[in-house]
């Protein structure tokens, strides 16, 4: 019999997706796969107050799941202030921050019942003074993952006063009081990470008297794995669209089968309690931004009697983008969707109760997050939040919410698109307004989110962080442009942002990037001539520019060409370089454009 060979590669991975690999295994399938390229490197900085060796093997381990090489640069014990400067020469993009409760003073827990308040007041201020001086050290780093607070031993006070979990719950708010005030922090949750592991399973007292080495490998394994979900798979995704199935998976039942009285939803009833909760969370999403669409097999009169009859349904016909509602397969109505919303495949998390839909999907479209239903009901809130930290990991910009109704708008835009016979006509009509403006501080947060989501109309794919964009904004040698585009459907909000390097008299487009909503209108060209006026204005006399390719920006690669920019060179990487006179730019007319200027 021949043997078939082993991919090392496949195997490294598949001891890696194992929950019961062991610490050598999963050392050497680190170490196998961290010889081969990965698509991209980051690295980390881990600063804690207690041991956590065992971290650098978990946090590489969930970066190579998600196709990403992790550099570790570890810290000093207990010195947070003092690691970020370490951070800071090692170039490090993102720092994991464990401050450890049980150490803010020798055995804390114990102590705590003996402490007189005065010194526990002390310590709260000393804590936030500590992380205050932290996170503004640390402004410019992209991202920052702190974790929280939790307790090592079990609530035991007899007197019904537990005075661990008060002290606790005081110092974790201050906690997040402190970095409420930085964007680029983002918490981890630690003490719901003891629940979820089990704290039996969590700590192993005997390394933490010996060496300050709490955790077990259990524990870091879940706290890298958040820590993966919290950076979106350290850049592997940006997911925008949940796409869920209807029958036992918005509600108990076959509403086909079980007609709208036999359907189970409503707060207060088993299993339709579950159902109506996940709706709960569902609307919530919604609200924050997440488009929601209904991909189904069922007649749609049915789905729509529910939608708009049930008296317990949550979700509201408003709140859905698309719907999705056939016979047909479900990748089929997948990449319907995605080509309806204009968005990527890779931006879709699909959700269903059926084995076989779900493994559909995987099999034909693995870019395709699919989560499928658990068969234990009460399991569905935790697989609920894992879909939740997907999607919110990063934060949400105050313009990122009521998508919803800004992709509705532009599906009444290609409707209205079909009327006419020329494109030039069908964009007059649309009553199209530009609003740009340079340096807007207050929309820092959006432009930063915008930078870290746009992949096809992204010239560079360069990120930047919100102190990197307020920076620059603040600067002498930078300006930054973004764009409020809105038309006769509604606003689309801030959707374009230039960013603009200023060397002697070259004016240097550092990087453009647009939501791909609203591609197609002239705007991504009649923006420019404003720009390379004020350019000229400061007395540059060149523009440049570059495209960087990427997976995903073809569609862009010939766009300074069509701006009229000629290229200089392009590199064997694909780079192209573009250079022209600002005295002879010219962009192509956008007369249908009302453009509005805001310095």
């Amino acid at each position: 019999m021949r043997e078939v060979p082993v991919d090392p590669r496949a195997a490294a991975l598949a001891v890696l997706a194992k929950a019961d690999s062991t610490m050598m295994q999963l050392t050497q399938a680190v170490n196998t796969l961290e010889k081969e390229a990965q698509p991209r490197t980051v690295k980390i900085g881990v600063s804690s107050s207690a041991t956590v060796d065992l971290l650098n093997v978990y946090l590489r381990k969930h970066g190579l799941l998600h196709g990403a090489r992790i550099d570790l640069v570890a810290g000093n014990y207990d010195d947070p202030i003092g690691d970020i400067d370490l951070f800071t020469q090692a170039g490090v993009e993102q720092i994991v921050l464990l401050p450890f409760f049980d150490n803010l003073l020798p055995s804390f827990e114990a102590q705590l019942g003996n402490l007189d308040p005065s010194i526990i007041d002390a310590k709260e201020a000393e804590l936030r003074q500590r992380y205050r001086m932290v996170f503004d050290k640390a402004r410019a780093v992209p991202a920052i993952y702190l974790g929280t607070f939790h307790r090592m031993g079990s609530p035991a006070d007899a007197a019904g006063q537990d005075a661990v979990a008060i002290v606790l719950a005081r110092f974790n708010a201050a906690l997040r009081d402190e970095a409420a005030a930085y964007a680029n922090v983002r918490i981890i949750d630690t003490e719901d990470i003891v629940r979820a592991v089990g704290q039996g399973a969590a700590f192993d007292t005997r390394f933490y008297f010996r060496s300050k080495a709490p955790y077990t490998g259990v524990y870091m394994n879940e706290l890298a794995r958040r820590i993966a979900a919290a950076a979106r798979g350290f850049g592997a995704h940006f997911y925008k669209v949940l796409a869920v199935d209807c029958d036992n998976t918005l509600w108990a039942g076959v509403i086909g089968e079980d007609l709208l009285n036999g359907i189970k939803l409503g707060p207060y009833d088993y299993p339709g309690n579950i159902f109506w909760r996940m709706q709960q969370e569902f609307a919530a999403l919604e609200r924050q931004g997440i488009l929601l669409a209904l991909v189904t097999k069922n007649n749609p009169a049915d789905v729509d009697e529910v939608l708009h009859k049930h008296p317990d349904m949550v979700l509201k016909e408003s709140q859905l983008v698309a719907k999705k509602v056939n016979w047909e397969d479900k990748p089929s109505n997948l990449r319907a969707l995605a080509k309806e919303l204009n968005v990527g495949l890779d931006s879709i998390v699909f959700l269903d109760d059926s084995s076989f839909e779900c493994e559909a999907v995987r099999q034909q479209l693995p870019m395709v997050k699919t989560v499928q239903v658990p068969t234990t009901l009460s399991d569905y809130p935790r697989v609920v939040a894992e879909i939740k930290s997907l999607f919110l990991a990063g934060g949400i910009a105050a313009d990122s919410k009521d998508k919803t109704e800004q992709y509705r708008q532009r599906a009444g835009a290609e409707e209205l698109k079909a009327q006419f016979d020329t494109q030039e006509d069908y964009l007059a009509s649309l009553e199209l307004k530009v609003e740009l403006t340079r340096n807007a501080r207050a929309s820092a947060a959006r432009i930063s989110e915008l930078s870290q989501k746009s992949n096809q109309f992204n010239l560079t794919t360069r990120r930047y962080s919100v102190a990197e964009i307020e920076q620059m904004m603040e600067g002498a040698s930078h300006a930054v442009y973004s764009l409020v585009v809105s038309d006769k459907f509604g606003n689309a909000g801030l959707t374009g942002v230039a960013v603009m390097r200023y060397e002697g008299q070259a004016a240097i487009i550092e990087n453009f990037f647009m939501s791909c909503r609203v591609i197609g209108r002239g705007v991504e060209t009649g923006i420019w001539p404003r720009i390379v006026a004020d350019a000229m204005q400061r007395g540059c006399t060149e523009l440049r520019a570059e495209y960087v390719p990427s997976a995903k920006n073809a569609q862009v690669a010939d766009f300074y060409n069509r701006l009229g920019m000629p290229a200089q060179e392009e590199t064997s990487e694909g780079v192209r370089r573009y250079t022209i006179a600002a005295a002879d730019f010219a962009a192509p007319p956008n007369p249908w454009i009302e453009m509005t200027y805001v310095e």
